[in-house]
């Protein structure tokens, strides 16, 4: 009897030594990933950030070897989306794509159920710089636009309350110790539109998208909101050239996963994303779109957002104004 009781507590002894193995073997990203992954995409299908994600879906799936998804969750600026992420299973099959800082942005700006912070960096590559935009019938460089910034007040346009060109404006206007009416438009073909029409003085906006109408002769650029001249912009000046000291606030393009993904994880997919946006076809496809490809692994994305927290904290009560 005693030789059968010594069997039991070994079995016993041995089924929860082995089980402990398995339970505490740290996560491997071997195996990962054997099903599809889904990208939720904070905005609707056909702007901005659904036609980037597009454009790189094709070459990701080939590095993940599984099938890419894209789901479009708009509305509330990307809260809704960025509350699901919060919410979702850290397993890697679920991840988002965004505009940073504008999850940051919308922390300062009302209640949220998420945390930027809270979520895994994976992987970032397209960094839009901001312009400030003049009619050519109003000013040719940035001194004559500064000039009569400060004798009056001008009207400014940016697209949506809370995104990255509103926070830049903000910044950029209040270093420069200028005050604005700003004006809000819906989406960046009205901004612009708005401006050609002189229905205001000037507009904040993405580089990459004002391209068309400057290229047609109706809008000026007149300074760069970055710390550095744009590749597709070669002759428009940055602040610190001019003798001023503002700071900037790219919309900065990436992936993230929820809060607590492994990281074995978070490596599978920053190696697949990483060979992506280095495909041949792929960096041909963004020159065309005049996208700046500037790559930030995990560590420097997850850097790049935590230091967008105090700027934007600067001007928090602006933002709710």
């Amino acid at each position: 009897m005693f030789k059968n009781l010594l069997r039991i507590v070994v079995v016993v002894g041995l089924v929860i030594a082995v089980s402990a193995v398995f339970i505490c073997a740290p996560v491997s990203g071997a195996d990962f990933p054997k099903k599809a992954v889904r990208i939720i995409v904070t905005a609707g299908v056909g702007g901005g950030e659904d036609g980037e994600i597009r454009g790189l879906m094709p070459f990701l799936q080939k590095h993940l070897g599984v099938n890419v998804m894209i789901e479009n969750i708009g509305g509330a600026g990307g809260k809704i989306a960025l509350e699901k992420l919060q919410k979702t299973e850290p397993d890697g099959y679920t991840v988002l794509f965004s505009t940073f800082p504008k999850p940051v942005v919308i922390e300062y700006m009302e209640k949220v159920a998420y945390r930027t912070k809270d979520f895994t960096p994976v992987y970032a590559w397209t960094r839009s710089n901001q312009l400030l935009l003049g009619h050519v019938d109003s000013w040719k460089t940035f001194d004559e636009f500064l000039k009569a910034a400060k004798a009056k007040p001008l009207a400014g346009g940016f697209t949506g309350r809370g995104s990255t060109t509103h926070v830049a404006g903000l910044l950029a206007m209040d270093a420069l110790g200028v005050k604005v009416n700003w004006v809000p438009y819906e989406g960046s073909g009205e901004t612009l539109g708005a401006l050609a029409g002189k229905h205001i003085d000037f507009v904040i906006n993405l580089a990459s998208t004002s391209l068309p109408l400057i290229e047609g002769g109706r809008l000026r650029p007149l300074l760069l909101v970055s710390d550095e001249r744009d590749p597709f912009f070669p002759d428009v000046p940055v602040p610190k050239e001019l003798g001023f000291s503002v700071p900037a606030l790219p919309g900065v393009r990436g992936i993230v996963a929820p809060p607590k993904t492994p990281a074995a994880i978070v490596k599978v997919l920053e190696e697949a994303t990483s060979k992506a946006v280095k495909e041949a076809a792929y960096v041909d496809w963004a020159k065309k779109r005049k996208m700046v490809i500037k790559p930030l692994n995990h560590q420097e994305f997850g850097k790049d957002i935590a230091e967008s927290y105090p700027k934007v904290e600067k001007i928090q009560q602006k933002l709710k104004d």
